[in-house]
């Protein structure tokens, strides 16, 4: 029998194939041919995040704990938050996204409150970059062209770029590039374990699973 728990609450979760919390979000499914329990939490909040354990109730009792992480992935624009552009010129808006733990379904762009990405405009253009980035590109700039312009990248908090068109050579820098790091911490996983843990972003699903060949080893914490 597998128990889950959240640890740093004295919070019981599982027991088995039963759920004990009153958080619908909570979910247990046991594979018994790759002898493996997952504890599934939906639309994950900052509030999940913490100590869990996972304990099979042997004796003496042998126990798994790790931390989770929760995370709040978000797009950032390099430059900003605003540029100015001569009317006829170009101008390129880089976005990417930062702490995000799956690859975003979309990222789409918007000028004001219109999506652009599929807008049949001459010179303006939208190309995906790598798995969470992407860049609009627009030349012969117009005085239309003017306003604020937005990333919104699926499960992730949008970034906003303000564009000012003017006469002349005005210019702004749009290429002073900005860096997060983005690395997380890595959960230590006892031998003949293996653990798995993926800390989603917030909306998304959160899986925690433990696997153990050959027997469940004890774990010293």
């Amino acid at each position: 029998m597998v128990t889950w728990m959240k640890r740093d609450e004295d919070q019981l979760l599982t027991v088995g194939s039963q759920v004990y919390s009153s958080e619908a979000r909570y979910s247990v499914s046991h594979s018994r041919h790759q002898k493996m329990w997952e504890l599934s939490i939906r639309d994950v909040r900052f509030s999940d995040a913490g100590l869990y354990e996972c304990q099979l109730t042997t004796h003496p009792p042998a126990s798994l704990f790790f931390w989770l992480r929760v995370v709040e992935a978000r797009a950032v624009i390099r430059g900003g938050p605003a540029v100015h552009v001569p009317t006829g010129g170009r101008f390129t808006l880089h976005c990417a996204v930062h702490l995000a733990t799956e690859t975003p379904s979309y990222i789409f762009w918007f000028h004001n409150d219109t999506m652009v990405n599929f807008l049949p405009r001459r010179g303006l253009r939208v190309e995906p970059r790598g798995h969470a980035s992407s860049v609009l590109r627009v030349s012969r700039v117009m005085w239309q062209d003017a306003g604020t312009y937005t990333c919104e990248p699926h499960l992730a908090v949008p970034a906003n770029m303000t564009v000012h068109v003017v006469e002349g050579e005005k210019h702004a820098a749009l290429h002073n590039g900005q860096k997060e790091s983005n690395e997380q911490d890595s959960p230590a996983a006892a031998s003949g374990l293996t653990l798995t843990l993926s800390s989603s972003l917030i909306g998304s699903l959160c899986l925690l699973a433990v696997q153990w060949g050959g027997g469940f080893p004890s774990v010293n914490t």
